[in-house]
């Protein structure tokens, strides 16, 4: 989930982190510390200087960010932008977190590099809950070789952040689904562009160029791959003949089948159905 702050108000101080720590370790341009929040602790509305990462151990609470709110409960791994405000009220149990400080200078470094998101994320799923997991292991453990596999981890960690934040941010739209839906129901019909895109509500340019963005080609040649598909499954599955198959299929002819299935399975019609 994608939170998209607005500017910081100048009446929200930057604070440190609350709660008790446990204990801190700093790391090259990182601080790491393990902290610990009594049952029903709440926190002010507030930001840090800081960017940080924040791995859930134990116990859940809700935070808050403007009239969005958010439940992080264990193996939550959530990046904070800086100067991002937001408040936190644990629950019964209080909580138990391991919070990753980051200097500006590297997330500066970083930005120059990849495209790392300036708003604050929350990973439930995907490897970055495990690479959290993997990071807070060798805080603990902590020994001489930890500085260079944190760093290590640390980079993993940011490219992750990144490729999964802006995957979420470019997925394709809903409506596209319902357009493949659509194309795999009346795959033998003559439906035209301007049918399509009426039954999702959208301009037929836009459904075009669209489709061709987030599925890499075209409806004519997605809606053909159906067809052939479908036609291959018919001449391993049935004795129809070649003409009854190509016009089930929406194929204006048996020649005009024949020629595309070749293109695409490298034999005829007829020789596929030869070699089963």
């Amino acid at each position: 989930m994608l939170y998209f702050p607005k500017r910081m108000n100048r009446a929200i101080a930057k604070t440190k982190l609350f709660g008790e720590s446990l204990q801190k370790q700093k790391v090259s341009a990182f601080t790491l510390s393990e902290r610990f929040y009594s049952p029903f602790f709440h926190t002010p509305k507030h930001a840090h200087e800081n960017a940080l990462f924040c791995l859930v151990v134990n116990g859940s609470y809700t935070e808050t960010y403007g009239n969005r709110s958010l439940l992080c409960s264990p193996s939550n791994f959530l990046f904070h932008a800086g100067d991002f405000p937001h408040a936190e009220q644990y629950h019964k149990n209080g909580g138990h977190a391991f919070i990753i400080e980051i200097e500006k200078d590297w997330l500066k470094k970083i930005r120059e590099q990849i495209d790392f998101p300036k708003f604050s994320v929350d990973f439930k799923n995907g490897n970055l809950p495990q690479l959290g997991a993997k990071l807070y292991h060798e805080f603990r453990r902590f020994d001489s070789l930890s500085p260079m596999i944190i760093e290590g981890v640390m980079l993993e960690i940011a490219g992750e952040t990144a490729r999964q934040t802006f995957e979420k941010k470019n997925a394709s739209p809903l409506w596209l689904k319902r357009v493949e839906i659509l194309l795999k129901e009346r795959f033998n019909e003559q439906i035209s562009l301007a049918e399509i895109a009426e039954f999702v509500q959208i301009h037929p340019v836009h459904l075009a160029q669209s489709f061709r963005k987030y599925r890499n080609t075209t409806v004519g040649n997605y809606l053909r791959e159906i067809r052939l598909e479908n036609a291959k499954k018919d001449l391993l599955a049935t004795k129809k003949s070649l003409s009854e198959i190509a016009l089930n299929n929406g194929f204006s002819d048996q020649s005009h089948f024949s020629r595309l299935f070749k293109q695409k399975f490298g034999v005829t019609p007829s020789q596929f159905r030869q070699c089963i």
